[in-house]
């Protein structure tokens, strides 16, 4: 296994396992294009919060998804959910089986950036 930020001991197994979810192949998409809540996800998978929750621990603990505190001009926070997930790749070739799993490594500084620059 190729890897640049996964947790080691995350398996083929596990990953295609969570790969093999519509809502979970949704949330990383949707995830990849801006952070957004568990109440957000809720509304573009359709399905329940306690559902969305479950999954995102999921993909957190695997490393495929980073949770992070955006700041409102409210003084209050909200826990929004950023995929790392970059590439999966798995090969069949000359009897052997291979993966890759990259995954971005996000800069706090940068992010903090670009959400303030939407205020």
């Amino acid at each position: 296994m190729t890897d640049t930020s996964v947790a080691d001991d995350a398996e083929l197994a596990d990953i295609v396992s969570l790969l093999d979810d519509d809502h979970v192949r949704d949330i990383l998409a949707a995830t990849s294009a801006d952070p957004l809540s568990a109440s957000a996800l809720s509304d573009h998978c359709g399905v329940s919060p306690s559902a969305i929750y479950r999954r995102v621990d999921r993909l957190v603990e695997a490393g495929l998804l980073e949770e992070q505190t955006r700041p409102r001009s409210d003084g209050h926070h909200d826990t929004v959910y950023v995929a790392s997930l970059e590439r999966f790749e798995l090969v069949v070739r000359d009897g052997e089986l291979t993966w890759t799993v990259e995954c971005t490594d996000v800069d706090v500084a940068d992010e903090l950036t670009r959400l303030w620059r939407k205020f």
